[in-house]
């Protein structure tokens, strides 16, 4: 039989230390920690606020999978908190476009309507609040 290598690499012992930061199970460096993204996690917070627990909670999982040897979970996770952080803004500007686009027809219905008698007390027209004065 032939041995034939793995795309795994060397296996760590059972009850061997646990890998350094910044080192590869194989020994070859690690690249960098993907960036956390927390800012738009807090995008997420100020715009959107229940996409802000999951925008979280994968920003806070990023560091410890990357330092776990979890590249791939890492910068998933990362790109993850990202995505949510823009998906809150177009959430926000979705709705704040719907709120604009109603108030604009209330305005509009009100105006078309008329008056509906705003401002009117009686006085202008010699109603019964002008005659009980007097005038």
């Amino acid at each position: 039989m032939t041995d034939v290598p793995t795309a795994a690499g060397p296996s760590a012992e059972p009850g061997g230390p646990p890998p350094e930061p910044g080192v590869a199970p194989s020994g070859a460096p690690r690249p960098a920690p993907p960036p956390h993204n927390a800012g738009w996690a807090v995008v997420s917070l100020l715009f959107f606020w229940p996409l802000a627990f999951s925008a979280f909670t994968h920003a806070f999982n990023v560091y410890p999978q990357w330092a776990a040897g979890d590249i791939a979970e890492a910068q998933h996770a990362s790109d993850r908190v990202r995505r949510l952080g823009q998906l809150s803004l177009w959430i926000f500007g979705g709705l704040l476009l719907l709120g604009v686009i109603l108030y604009t027809i209330i305005v509009v219905v009100l105006l078309v309507q008329g008056d509906m008698g705003w401002g009117h007390h009686g006085y202008e027209h010699g109603g019964y609040a002008m005659r009980s004065l007097g005038f």
